[in-house]
């Protein structure tokens, strides 16, 4: 897929975040919108207006790519129900269509021994845009249950006293009072390191690579150059398949860390940063394969590198 479109500036961190781990799926599959549509039921515009935060997307089509990705559907779902809290529609709801009567011959009922009843009258009136508008008492009625909704807030019976609020319906099953912090993978992986703690180290050695996911992937010339990212460890490292005949394999990261492969390495050792400071690079062939999180180039290799 071709380089994806910024998002709008005033989305909230918590819809970027989802959008931008949808968008790291697609890539990981390196796939296409229109496959990703075939596979998951949801059409191609739906996932264009999704994977560009004009619309949040259902759960079913998160937990439908997360699968394609083999993502961690826990760890999925507590970024789809953060983003949903945080969710603010853009643009005004349809206009509202009016109920349609139901069809009645001409002074008959549809059995012709049953009377034909007279239609109950509707309260308010239509208006010239054929939009039914509500009467007096309608709205003594939104009225009284606006008042019953303050009232409820203001005693709000489900505070206990601790500050704890019961997280919304739908919630993964053990998942705390809201705001949801995200959960650590760092249990899962039983990894012996940690982020500034992993700088230098094996990341299959410290175990790293149990929960290790790819953040982006560049197919070139016989061979694959991947960023990998480990959540439990927050460490990154390189990684390419086919390594014969490679060289240069490294990561950087905007920090100024670097960690170097051996000609001929399948991967380097890990940095402390997450994947959006860091970026890989191999030489190939005589040109520069390089990934980052977001993006991926093939450059000519001009100097020593």
């Amino acid at each position: 897929m071709g380089r994806w479109q910024p998002l709008r500036g005033d989305l909230p961190a918590e819809v970027v975040r989802l959008v931008r781990e949808l968008r790291q799926y697609v890539d990981r599959c390196e796939t296409t919108t229109a496959t990703v549509a075939a596979k998951t039921g949801y059409s191609r515009s739906s996932w264009l207006r999704y994977l560009n935060g004009r619309r949040l997307p259902p759960w079913s089509a998160v937990e439908g790519l997360g699968r394609l990705a083999q993502a961690d559907a826990e760890y999925l779902r507590v970024l789809w129900e953060s983003a949903a809290h945080a969710w603010t529609p853009g643009g005004a709801a349809g206009e509202p269509v009016p109920p349609t009567a139901p069809k009645r011959r001409a002074g008959r009922s549809e059995h012709p021994d049953t009377p034909v009843a007279a239609a109950p009258p509707t309260e308010g009136r239509w208006s010239s845009r054929g939009i039914l508008m509500p009467g007096a008492g309608v709205w003594l009625a939104v009225a009284a249950a606006c008042s019953l909704l303050a009232a409820l807030l203001l005693a709000r019976p489900w505070d206990t006293g601790t500050g704890a609020v019961r997280p919304p319906d739908g919630a993964p099953a053990g998942a705390p009072a809201w705001p949801w912090p995200l959960r650590s993978a760092v249990d899962r992986t039983g990894a012996a390191c940690r982020s500034g703690g992993c700088r230098g180290l094996d990341p299959y050695r410290e175990k790293c690579d149990r929960d290790g996911v790819v953040v982006h992937r560049l197919r070139a010339y016989g061979h694959v150059l991947t960023l990998q990212f480990s959540p439990g460890c927050m460490a990154s490292w390189a990684e390419v398949e086919t390594p014969a005949g490679t060289a240069g394999l490294r990561i950087a990261t905007s920090g100024g860390d670097e960690q170097r492969a051996a000609t001929g390495g399948a991967y380097t050792a890990m940095v402390g940063n997450g994947p959006d400071a860091a970026r890989a690079t191999v030489v190939v062939d005589g040109r520069q394969l390089g990934v980052a999180r977001y993006d991926s180039w093939i450059d000519a290799v001009t100097g020593s590198g």
